[in-house]
């Protein structure tokens, strides 16, 4: 009778830490308030917003913390994406979403519509704390545009 405890016990016990787990944010999820924008498939929309799908891992790659920022404060002025002009203001999330959440989402967009195969090498996936970290800047989205500009992206 003993063993059958211990066993029920260490049964509950694991599905317990499993749903602690599983209970982080969910980055697809979160990018539902995303995809009015930046369509499903990462695209983007014609001369508003620009695609994700191919161009996040190079904004990664430039410079790591920079698409939190943007998550976080916005972004507003003209910017170029692969020789197209996207005029935007992107509204800031920072006060809508955790720090779990903005986490979450990066590694979605990230992982999705072949954006991982070309993350850089030791690529890790963004977590909480950094968000965290970035969230006490407190910049404007003009900022964020200016710190855009400083990438020398094409």
């Amino acid at each position: 009778m003993r063993k059958t405890w211990m066993v029920i016990g260490g049964v509950v016990l694991s599905c317990v830490l499993t749903g602690i787990a599983l209970a982080g944010a969910d980055g697809a999820s979160v990018y539902h308030r995303c995809f009015a924008c930046h369509k499903s498939n990462g695209e983007g929309s014609s001369g508003f917003y620009p695609p994700l799908a191919g161009h996040a891992p190079k904004l990664l790659s430039s410079d790591r913390t920079y698409m939190v920022k943007v998550i976080l404060y916005g972004l507003e002025g003209e910017i170029g994406v692969e020789g197209k002009t996207y005029k935007l203001k992107m509204r800031a999330f920072g006060d809508q979403l955790k720090d779990d959440e903005i986490a979450a989402v990066m590694n979605y967009v990230l992982a999705s519509w072949g954006n991982d195969k070309m993350l850089p090498k030791g690529h890790k996936e963004f977590t909480a704390a950094e968000v965290k970290a970035l969230r006490g800047k407190k910049l404007t989205a003009e900022q964020v545009h200016e710190e855009r500009q400083k990438l020398n992206l094409k």
